[in-house]
């Protein structure tokens, strides 16, 4: 009888002690869900909220006489659609593309900086500049709108976003009314947000480049088969299939190439060459670099002989960097006497036999064109004087840089030192401005600019 009890007891504690283990499970699970749907109720008001800021903040910045205030108040507006951005990104609308509303808020806020900037500098906002930021206001009343709609389906409880997740293989039925209609305000910003031009990286101007280098008549796959066997080096005569695998679309066509060695699956090589004009964008062969066996001097010399021979001429070498017994060399296009950095081809060699495993010229290609440079402004010796007594300058050249939106500065580039410590600083030679200040960190790697 006794021993009845005991096993029954113990089959009692068992029970308990599973049932308090499901509950604890389910308990937990129920916390877990809570808290997301906590987060994403937080990021859901927190982008309403960020909309209805950068519409009051705009609001001012169209009032305001005061150009201090206004610097103060487009600033703001740039660090508030920067939050709509990143809280945008926190929503969970799995799949569902959102890329219109992204670009409007990231437009609107580098637009904004842009004109802070401009002001900054004593230049005046023109009346175009004026009419874009109206739109911009009048379009985030019209967001406000959609979205406080979208806000009362929350507040009343229609939609639980970790239960109505927009993400697939989840509850669909409520989830697919709210994604309907954050698509639909997506398309309504496509529709209706102005169409912009100006020197920032979110242009619509910038999206849109023509690359310049990109000449000749449209060839074929066997065309461009053949063109790229003749491209790359291959000091060991490998025997390769090369075939075209995929047509790439985007600002240059192209066709993708992959090099396999006969009998084998394995991709070697691959390569993107334009299908207009054949020229090769990019390739890289993936084998694997053995222990060094040649200097890097030897190898940038290397790499300057494969783009000479290729037809990029008056390129000069601008930097290197190793990593894994490889070297990639920069080189820049130099016109006359002026380095053109945007203008720029990139060569890697392997340092085992000097092969060069890796090359792309999409900048050059999309650049590349010969410039009617302006007569520089300012003097070198003008340029000199700036940094008598800060900077110890052991080079001055006359360059072209290019800003975030694609945009060309003629530039001196100062090359000199303090406290041992390298920099670049870029002087416009139209105006005398300081354009910017690098950092040369030099590491067992090679050279890198910060």
């Amino acid at each position: 009888m006794k021993r009845n009890y005991i096993l029954w007891l113990a089959a009692g504690l068992v029970v308990a002690l599973a049932v308090f283990g499901l509950w604890s499970m389910r308990s937990r699970a129920y916390s877990a869900d809570n808290q997301l749907e906590a987060g994403y109720q937080k990021a859901f008001y927190n982008l309403i909220e960020n909309v209805n800021n950068v519409n009051v903040l705009l609001s001012k910045a169209l009032v305001t006489s005061s150009n201090g205030q206004r610097i103060m108040v487009l600033t703001s507006v740039w660090h508030e659609a920067e939050k709509a951005r990143s809280n945008l990104s926190s929503l969970p609308l799995g799949t569902r593309d959102m890329t219109n509303t992204q670009k409007f808020f990231a437009q609107m806020g580098d637009f904004s900086r842009t004109l802070a900037e401009k002001i900054a500098q004593g230049q005046t906002i023109t009346q175009r500049e004026w009419n874009i930021l109206k739109q911009f206001k009048k379009n985030t009343q019209s967001l406000n709108q959609y979205l406080r709609e979208l806000s009362d389906d929350v507040a009343r409880g229609r939609v639980k976003w970790e239960k109505g997740s927009f993400a697939s293989g989840m509850s669909r039925r409520i989830g697919e009314v709210m994604a309907d209609k954050f698509v639909a305000i997506d398309q309504r910003l496509k529709e209706e947000a102005p169409t912009i031009a100006y020197d920032g990286p979110f242009s619509d101007h910038v999206e849109n480049i023509e690359p310049k280098a990109i000449t000749g008549s449209a060839i074929t796959e066997e065309e461009a088969v053949e063109r790229g066997k003749k491209f790359i080096e291959n000091p060991q005569n490998i025997k390769y299939d090369v075939s075209v695998t995929a047509k790439t679309r985007g600002v240059i066509a192209a066709y993708t190439l992959s090099f396999k060695r006969s009998g084998s699956d394995d991709v070697d090589i691959v390569m993107d060459i334009s299908r207009r004009g054949g020229h090769v964008l990019w390739f890289l062969n993936s084998r694997d670099v053995k222990e060094q066996q040649i200097d890097v001097e030897t190898a940038v010399e290397k790499a300057e002989k494969f783009i000479e021979t290729r037809g990029y001429e008056n390129m000069e070498a601008t930097g290197s960097l190793r990593e894994n017994n490889v070297i990639t060399v920069t080189f820049a296009y130099k016109q006359g006497d002026v380095l053109i950095y945007p203008d720029f081809v990139k060569v890697k060699v392997a340092l085992d036999n000097g092969e060069v495993v890796g090359f792309d010229a999409l900048g050059y290609l999309t650049n590349h064109t010969e410039r009617t440079i302006p007569e520089f402004k300012i003097s070198q010796e003008e340029v000199e004087k700036k940094f008598e007594g800060r900077l110890t300058v052991s080079r001055i050249r006359k360059v072209i840089i290019p800003d975030d939106a694609k945009k060309e500065t003629y530039c001196y580039e100062v090359d000199g030192k303090l406290d041992g410590e390298r920099y670049l600083v870029y002087i416009n030679a139209l105006n005398g401005r300081e354009e910017e200040i690098l950092k040369v960190v030099e590491t067992d790697r090679g050279t890198m600019t910060m």
